[in-house]
């Protein structure tokens, strides 16, 4: 199977591209697209996304990644194998680094086979040239080794993704990404929300640089009415903000790759 995620829009002609120079090269494999609408250029927030999709799926898959705002530069093409034969093939920013290190990455190599490539290469659409075809070739059946060098798995690049900081009280954590919905996906776990003394069911101040919104601490939006602030832990276990039947991003006024304290409510 043959699974495609990038931040080229839903629909677009460039998702068209790349199935249909997959679908040349491997007519047979099944195809999915994973997710289109990653904002355009965030390598953070599609390293998050590459890590919990790859994760679900099947065994043998290879999945296309494109959030690429240095193509045409010098950064690396690689391919990257992880536990249980999921292969993920993208450019070497970050994007894939997450995956590396929580999918368990036993090898990679650099892509630079011109075999494997459609030519001429544009300068702009790595995605069609290079991505597409080296996935296809490999859900095909040629070997991981055959599209280019090994990599050495340390210098896969990672994402810049801080720890949340924690004081009595109060956790300071950085806005990772927001979903279609408008709730705010921190970079923490509960257990690092309870490591500064909160607990389910504590009122709580949402703090953004602009200003601070009153919430509860819950487990699921009816535990708040409509229109109310809650922190919970979303379905891939990342401490996020939510309105009920709203927009936390509005509410709270702050947006991927800025920091958001959660702090008990005195």
């Amino acid at each position: 199977m043959l699974g495609f995620l990038t931040d080229y829009g839903p629909h677009t002609e460039h998702v068209g591209a790349l199935h249909a120079v997959a679908a040349a090269i491997a007519p047979s494999a099944a195809r999915i697209d994973l997710a289109h609408d990653v904002p355009a250029g965030d390598v953070r927030w599609g390293a998050v996304l590459v890590e919990r999709l790859v994760r679900v799926m099947p065994r043998g898959s290879v999945t296309i990644t494109v959030v690429d705002p240095g193509v045409g530069t010098a950064r690396r093409a690689i391919a990257m194998e992880t536990e249980w034969g999921r292969v993920v093939v993208g450019p070497d920013n970050g994007l894939l680094g997450l995956a590396a290190d929580r999918l368990q990455a036993v090898r990679a190599v650099e892509i630079t086979s011109e075999e494997h490539m459609r030519r001429p290469v544009s300068a702009t659409f790595h995605g069609r040239d290079i991505f597409a075809p080296a996935a296809a070739h490999l859900v095909s059946g040629v070997p991981l080794s055959a599209l280019g060098p090994e990599v050495d798995l340390t210098t896969i690049e990672r994402p810049h993704l801080p720890e949340p900081n924690t004081t009595d009280g109060q956790m300071d954590a950085l806005v990772a990404g927001v979903d279609r919905f408008g709730n705010l996906a921190l970079w923490a776990t509960w257990e690092q929300l309870m490591a500064a003394g909160l607990v389910a069911g504590d009122r709580i101040w949402a703090i953004s640089t602009a200003l601070r919104s009153r919430g509860t601490l819950g487990r699921t939006f009816a535990d708040v009415p409509r229109g109310g602030l809650l922190a919970y832990v979303d379905s891939h276990g990342l401490v996020s903000l939510a309105v009920n039947g709203g927009s936390a991003e509005e509410r709270v006024q702050a947006t991927a790759g800025e920091v958001v304290a959660i702090a008990r409510q005195l």
